[in-house]
């Protein structure tokens, strides 16, 4: 079932490398109080522009019932 090491070295493959694609980065936030950023997550999501776990936590900014939450896509370049 295992085979044992007979001291020959195996040959080194040549390193395997993805094709690089031109892309940039978008970024969208959300700011605005937990029900409003929550929808607009989920209708995003309804429209298949991005999954409701691509966005961040909502976190609280410090202002009175404001939260900002982030998602990051990445875009390729035509």
């Amino acid at each position: 079932m295992f085979q044992t090491n007979s001291g020959e070295e195996t040959p080194v493959s040549s390193a395997f490398s993805l094709p690089s694609f031109n892309q940039e980065t978008v970024r969208h936030i959300l700011l605005g109080d937990y029900a409003a950023l929550t929808a607009v997550m989920k209708r995003l999501a309804v429209l298949g522009y991005c999954d409701r776990t691509a966005w961040s936590e909502p976190l609280p900014t410090g202002r009175s019932g404001e939260y900002i939450s982030v998602m990051t896509r990445k875009r390729t370049i035509p």
